[in-house]
């Protein structure tokens, strides 16, 4: 039996996806500057001319691999938030360890990367304020969800924002100068002032 014919929407999905994931792979492996076009049309065997077809520039292409970036660390943060959803106490180390060690995947790099270049980019760090901004947003939403009720949401969204932060300068530095004791350290202090915030909070409110 034969495959039916994909369809031309079909094909172009499929190209489009194809550019982005060869996008994030050039960035994590080679470097923004270094992920040319010329590099990318290599990792995903689509002419130059094929890029322009789907994506007006360069840029384009890379905000798009931005999006994606951003869509996946979503999903694995959900994931986390799902699987510590359930009728046991929070155990804030064990989030924290898994958090940190999504921030840490290879795909996390290409954030590094374009946040540095973005510094001197008028264009890029347009184009990639609002991406950032709805990555936030969706973080700190996850932090709520998870947190509540034994922090109010504005110390929810605080303390998510501060530990993504935390973790991706521990990211950029580790590579350099990894201080493994400081970090595992770190967690647990985190950790157990949450413990005390939290605590401090159910006495004040009376619950």
């Amino acid at each position: 039996m034969t495959e039916p014919r994909r369809t031309q929407a079909q094909r172009r999905a499929a190209t489009i996806g194809k550019l982005v994931e060869a996008t994030i792979e050039a960035i994590a492996e080679v470097g923004y500057h270094n992920a040319s076009l010329g590099e990318i049309s290599r990792r995903a065997g689509v002419s130059k001319g094929g890029i322009f077809r789907h994506f007006d520039s360069r840029t384009d292409l890379v905000v798009a691999a931005a999006e994606e970036v951003g869509r996946r660390h979503m999903r694995a943060f959900d994931n986390i938030h799902a699987r510590e959803n359930t009728d046991q106490p929070l155990d804030l180390t064990h989030i924290l360890h898994r958090a940190r060690n999504q921030i840490r995947q290879e795909t996390n790099t290409v954030w590094f990367e374009l946040l540095v270049a973005a510094r001197t980019e008028p264009e890029l760090r347009a184009r990639l304020a609002p991406v950032a901004r709805a990555l936030l947003d969706d973080v700190e939403r996850v932090a709520v969800a998870a947190l509540s009720p034994a922090v109010p949401p504005d110390v929810a969204r605080l303390l998510a924002t501060s530990i993504v932060h935390m973790f991706d300068g521990e990211a950029i530095f580790r590579s350099t100068y990894p201080r493994p004791e400081l970090e595992d350290a770190r967690i647990e202090y985190v950790a157990g002032t949450f413990q005390r915030l939290a605590g401090e909070i159910r006495v004040e409110s009376g619950s």
